[in-house]
């Protein structure tokens, strides 16, 4: 009986955590978490639920209040993540994150991975474009138990924000690890976002 108890408060939790991002706008799931587990007064660690429960409990909190809200939001920041793989094609360009998954809401950014050992001529690409841009970081794990900090250039596109992060040319075939599965990231390349477009 205990666990079927914790199972039930294992689903609770992450039913107020993935309410929580879809209202606050944040994907920080673990401060999500803590939150919706202060609500319910739990202090037991051993019932959290995991990020990738908490990405389906919002997938489904989406669907049913806010899907075709949800519908145009995707769509919206995937044809802007589009025209901004398509300007960064010769980087091999790869679109990452909410916006990729589905999970995406107006307060997300649209993050993209290009691959270049040298980012200073992304500096000078994105210039010449005309793209008024910021420098900035991301902190990516590329293994288990070690993470790096990357450059990224962010812009906004309308109201859309967006992030590149620059790898080197070894991460093209090797994906840092996704924070909520915990598996490599999954990615899509330019023609692959076309296609989500146009279904």
């Amino acid at each position: 009986m205990r666990h079927t108890s914790d199972d039930r408060i294992r689903r609770e939790i992450a039913h107020i955590a993935a309410k929580l991002v879809a209202i606050d706008g944040s994907e920080d799931f673990f401060q999500a978490k803590r939150k919706a587990a202060q609500q319910l007064g739990i202090k037991n660690k051993h019932v959290l639920p995991s990020n990738k429960e908490i990405e389906c409990a919002l997938i489904e909190y989406q669907s049913l209040f806010h899907n075709k809200e949800q519908i145009q939001t995707l769509r919206d920041f995937r044809l802007v993540a589009y025209k901004t793989m398509l300007l960064l094609k010769k980087y091999h360009p790869r679109l990452v994150g909410s916006v990729l998954t589905g999970t995406a809401n107006q307060y997300s950014e649209v993050s993209i991975h290009i691959f270049s050992d040298e980012f200073e001529t992304i500096s000078l690409f994105l210039e010449h474009q005309g793209v008024p841009v910021s420098i900035c970081e991301r902190r990516l794990r590329v293994e288990k138990n070690n993470s790096i900090y990357f450059t990224a250039f962010k812009f906004i596109a309308g109201e859309i924000n967006i992030v590149i992060v620059v790898l080197p040319f070894v991460y093209l075939k090797n994906a840092p690890i996704d924070p909520i599965t915990e598996q490599a990231m999954k990615r899509a390349s330019l023609s692959d976002v076309k296609k989500f477009i146009e279904s």
